[in-house]
């Protein structure tokens, strides 16, 4: 128990208090929001008055449903007058007995070890037993209902809320009789009631009823006026003024006031790191990081928080729309969530860490597809192969399946267009305007087999349907030579229906023609995919926060941002050359020796070095004379004993705005250790596709 009690603005000034400190502070908040809200002394577990989370589910991390199985309705069998008998089944039903107690053996067992592993965690997890339970003091807040109150709809049953991690717990859960223990008394502004009930059985059966003097006994005498029953009638004579029995002096505390830069800061010091069960989550204010994470939620193997498997992390205010991104460090793969706004309309960017930039790296892009002119919805890449989705196009397509030749062909190193293409395969779906025979199902271009096939969809009520393959003649012999010959198509047709031969020539050229339309926005395709790349490097390496026009605390900064933006997008016409600078010293030659090209490299990437250990110096130096200046004013309350209130309070406030600096220092310090490795790779691959160093590219 506390021997004294600070005010809440002492609390709010310095961002850490005792539970009772914290307790009151929450419920002067509540008061003043309309709430029926009580500061509560009594008991708790040893876990939730050291606060300690490490055997508590993760509530940030969306736990699966729990599905319960239900069992088939029994059907009763139909009794017709003609049914069908079924063949006599001659299979030994002693080798049927043998199979089905082999296979409730093996289900048995599979239960049996699934027990024994939940058995094994529960152990593990299982705390120690704990001494000094039942006596360890504790202060919460608990907000009961309010008959004719402002928040009376809102609280329908008591409430508990925990003051150093917001969490609430309804009163009458059995989870909660495990945190808390037992009540001693309750307090507001109001009046200070001492619990008379027992409370053998925890928190759960408490009656929270502050009219019954049986059950709480109130320390000031009558009752404040609010607390009267509904629909009391008092007459004359009964009827005085709102009862008042201490005369009481003038609050010392200031009124609690919550500026919008403190509210938007959240934590102290702007951050905040909880540890649950093998999860770390780190909670962020906004604009604190450069690259806009407000929250990152690493997930471990073992409870010691040392062997990581999946990382997710929470963005926002970003110019490129991520949202959030989720690692995961045993299959090294990352999935980026992106909302809509995006030029590209990306909705989902599935890839691997340690893939590379190239175009036929695997990775999965999901989009947007009603934005979209195209229809896209999903692509698939692959360095065998390509596939894309569509959603609502109006000539019906659906799928695309392009296949790849594993062997590179040599072309330009600019060149994405390097696979060959050996086939694609498209899908379209009913049109119900053309008649079945004639509208295509299936459409593949076999390129490397000369062919092109198509198979068509389904009369109704029939199984079979009609195919039809052309051998593809000469280019010499396309356009107005184009001549079908008989010899070069055949095909199957369910009703047996003959095709003029001038249809036929009509469609092998228009097959001939979307041909070349297919392959034209495969390369389309992989041109896309390359823009996307380099742009989302480009938002990795420079990641920009937007502000809105709407917040006050970063309102000059934004208009400052727009107008640079504007004019950026006016002046800049062409992508950022990382060599101009040194090519200019050599006379910006069109082309290098490789003598040159390798000195540019090797300069470059050594001055990009030299570039962030200097940023790095630089924040280690303004750390060191930040901590150098917070030691001197740490000093000044402890020599100067007759300091004023108001010059307590400047000391303290301006060792709080060091002590966020620091944080902040120490942030940018492992963030910008976190990611020169990844930019200098990123900056090696920039400098291997630039044009200028094409000679280099057998060495690399």
């Amino acid at each position: 128990m506390p021997k004294q009690l600070r005010s809440p603005t002492w609390v709010q000034k310095l961002r850490k208090g005792n539970c009772f400190e914290c307790a009151t502070f929450l419920t002067s908040l509540l008061l003043g929001q309309g709430y029926n809200a009580f500061v509560v002394s009594g008991y708790a577990s040893r876990e939730q008055t050291l606060c300690d989370l490490t055997r508590r589910s993760c509530p940030y991390i969306l736990q699966p449903e729990k599905h319960t199985k239900r069992k088939p309705e029994e059907q009763q069998p139909k009794i017709t007058k003609y049914e069908l008998k079924l063949p006599i089944d001659y299979k030994s039903q002693f080798l049927s007995e043998l199979e089905e107690e082999k296979a409730r053996k093996l289900e048995e067992k599979l239960i049996f070890d699934e027990k024994e592993q939940q058995k094994l965690i529960e152990e593990l997890e299982q705390l120690p037993p704990d001494e000094h339970r039942g006596h360890r003091i504790h202060a919460w807040v608990a907000i009961l209902p309010e008959l004719g109150g402002v928040r009376d709809q809102e609280i329908p049953y008591p409430l508990f809320i925990e003051s150093t991690t917001g969490v609430s717990f309804e009163a009458t859960d059995d989870d909660t009789a495990q945190l808390y223990l037992g009540v001693e008394s309750i307090w507001n502004d109001k009046n200070y009631w001492v619990n008379m009930q027992s409370s053998v059985k925890s928190c759960v059966n408490i009656v929270w009823d502050l009219m019954k003097v049986e059950l709480w006994e109130h320390l000031l005498p009558g009752e404040p006026w609010t607390m009267h029953g509904v629909g009391e009638e008092i007459d004359e004579e009964s009827d005085v003024q709102p009862e008042k029995h201490l005369d009481m002096p003038f609050s010392y505390v200031d009124p609690i006031k919550i500026s919008e830069a403190e509210f938007e800061k959240r934590f102290p010091n702007g951050t905040k790191t909880i540890l649950y069960k093998k999860t770390k989550v780190e909670l962020f204010a906004p604009y604190l990081q450069l690259d806009g994470v407000v929250q990152r939620i690493t997930i471990y193997n073992d409870y010691d928080y040392t062997t990581p498997i999946e990382i997710y992390e929470t963005y926002a205010n970003r110019s490129d729309n991520l949202v959030e991104s989720r690692r995961n460090i045993n299959d090294n793969t990352v999935i980026d969530y992106y909302r809509r706004g995006r030029a590209d309309q990306c909705k989902e960017h599935r890839y691997f860490v340690d893939a590379s930039n190239e175009i036929d790296s695997e990775r999965i892009l999901d989009f947007y597809h009603v934005p979209r002119f195209d229809g896209l919805s999903k692509f698939e890449m692959n360095p065998s192969y390509l596939t894309q989705h569509f959603v609502g196009r109006d000539d019906f397509l659906y799928y695309r399946h392009v296949q790849f030749s594993q062997d590179r062909k040599t072309s330009a190193p600019q060149d994405i267009h390097y696979r060959h293409i050996l086939n694609i395969v498209e899908k379209f779906n009913r049109d119900e305007r053309i008649k079945a025979s004639r509208n295509i199902a299936i459409r593949e271009f076999a390129i490397s087999e000369n062919e092109i096939r198509l198979t068509y969809h389904y009369h109704s009520g029939q199984f079979t349907r009609a195919i039809r393959t052309y051998i593809k003649p000469p280019l010499a012999e396309r356009g107005e030579r184009l001549i079908l010959d008989p010899s070069m198509m055949h095909g199957y047709t369910p009703l047996d229906e003959s095709e003029k031969s001038l249809n036929l020539l009509y469609e092998l050229e228009t097959q001939l023609y979307e041909e070349d339309v297919s392959i034209s926005q495969v390369r389309a395709a992989e041109k896309e995919l390359c823009a996307f790349l380099e742009t989302r490097d480009k938002e990795y390496l420079m990641p920009t926060l937007l502000i809105s026009v709407y917040d006050k605390l970063r309102e000059s900064k934004s208009l400052i941002e727009t107008l640079v933006r504007t004019k950026s997008e006016k002046d800049i016409t062409e992508d950022v050359n990382y060599l101009k600078p040194y090519l200019a010293r050599l006379g910006n030659p069109s082309e290098l020796s490789k003598i040159d090209a390798q000195f540019i490299q090797y300069t470059c990437l050594n001055d990009y070095k030299q570039l962030l250990m200097r940023r790095a110096n630089k924040i280690l130096r303004e750390f060191d004379e930040c901590s150098q200046e917070l030691m001197k004013t740490q000093a000044l309350i402890t020599q100067e004993g007759d300091l004023t209130r108001e010059e307590e309070e400047e000391i303290l406030e301006k060792i709080n705005e060091l002590n966020f600096y620091l944080q902040t220092l120490e942030t940018r310090l492992d963030r910008h250790r976190d990611l020169v490795p990844i930019r200098y790779k990123m900056l090696l691959h920039h400098l291997q596709q630039n044009p200028h160093l094409t000679v280099l590219k057998g060495d690399n």
